[in-house]
């Protein structure tokens, strides 16, 4: 920069300058004032070297100072791009098979250009090389920071991805444990179904076999006679063979020894059958229904009677009142014990 007052000097001594030369060319002495004039134009000339060299220097000093301010924002902005392209290797260099993770790196990105843009900006356009230093110190503590986000998230993921491997690993073990209780529990259903089918075996042998018991000890008629009385005033009775006389029928019977029998009081049922086929039935008269263990069926029976036996053979005989007329023709009768049909016969009432 050129000085004012080395400035204002150059002027006034090239004002003065002009002034003599003209006094002196005006006055007479024109030797002595011509050389006067040499001397005063060679101090101008002087002094006109000295202004253009300083005002060159300070102008050579202004263009250093701008060529160092220049690279000192090269410096800064080669410095920015080194650092922006060594974020967005280290930030490419995190990218992995996880979605979620390569989206985030993605955003960062983004977010370090923006950032770059404006600190391009404060040194080109701006110039404020302060501001700009600032901003590029920033970018640095962002760039780690993203980094050691993307680290923090690799190793959460590394840590999920070992539980899952884990998980897996449990998940087949399971699996195959299931496989091999589903197998037992496949030969246990398979045991089981077995056992079942024998049980029902074994139930229905039992079955059999308890039927074949109480058939053994159902007591056996050999002979059987059913003959009608009348009953008179006194309480006595006189046989009777026309059906319109007959107050009560008497069924006779003769049973067969069995030993397998427990000795004791056995009940016969008896079952009369009238022509039409028509089972006489009074229910107030001791009439019931029984099972018939061979058949499954249910019986009406007519009458019941209880008998002492003692494994021997054994004549009884059980009464049976009706309180209705019986009609004409061929009865039939069946004697039960223990649930078995075990005597059948046939009777005529004229």
């Amino acid at each position: 920069m050129v000085y004012p007052q080395f400035t204002s000097f150059c002027f006034y001594l090239l004002t003065y300058s002009v002034i003599f030369t003209k006094i002196i060319l005006m006055s007479p002495k024109s030797n002595n004032s011509k050389s006067l004039l040499g001397i005063i134009l060679i101090l101008v000339l002087l002094a006109l070297n000295a202004y253009q060299w300083i005002v060159n220097s300070n102008l050579k000093g202004e263009l250093n100072d701008k060529k160092s301010a220049f690279l000192e924002l090269e410096k800064l902005n080669t410095e920015l791009d080194q650092d922006y392209e060594d974020a967005l290797k280290d930030l490419e260099d995190m990218r992995s098979d996880n979605q979620e993770l390569n989206t985030l790196i993605d955003t960062q990105k983004e977010e370090l250009a923006v950032q770059k843009k404006k600190i391009s900006g404060l040194i080109w356009s701006e110039r404020e090389l302060g501001k700009a230093r600032q901003e590029l110190n920033k970018f640095k503590s962002m760039a780690n920071q993203y980094l050691s986000e993307i680290n923090t998230l690799k190793s959460q993921n590394e840590n999920l991805s070992a539980e899952n491997q884990n998980l897996q690993a449990e998940n087949t073990s399971l699996t195959a444990e299931a496989v091999i209780n589903k197998s037992r529990i496949s030969k246990l259903d398979s045991m089981r179904d077995m056992l079942s089918n024998e049980n029902e075996n074994l139930s229905s042998s039992n079955e059999q076999l308890s039927t074949k018991v109480e058939i053994a000890e159902a007591i056996k008629i050999n002979f059987i006679e059913v003959q009608g009385y009348d009953i008179k005033d006194n309480g006595d009775i006189a046989k009777r063979n026309r059906a319109k006389r007959i107050e009560m029928l008497r069924a006779c019977f003769t049973t067969e020894t069995n030993v397998i029998t427990p000795a004791g009081e056995q009940e016969f049922f008896i079952r009369y059958t009238a022509p039409s086929g028509e089972v006489l039935y009074v229910e107030e008269l001791g009439s019931g229904m029984l099972t018939d263990k061979l058949s499954g069926e249910t019986v009406m029976y007519t009458a019941s009677g209880k008998v002492d036996y003692n494994n021997e053979d054994l004549t009884a005989c059980l009464d049976w009142k009706p309180n209705f007329p019986l009609g004409k023709g061929m009865f039939q009768i069946a004697i039960y014990n223990n649930g078995f049909n075990v005597g059948n016969g046939e009777f005529k009432l004229k």
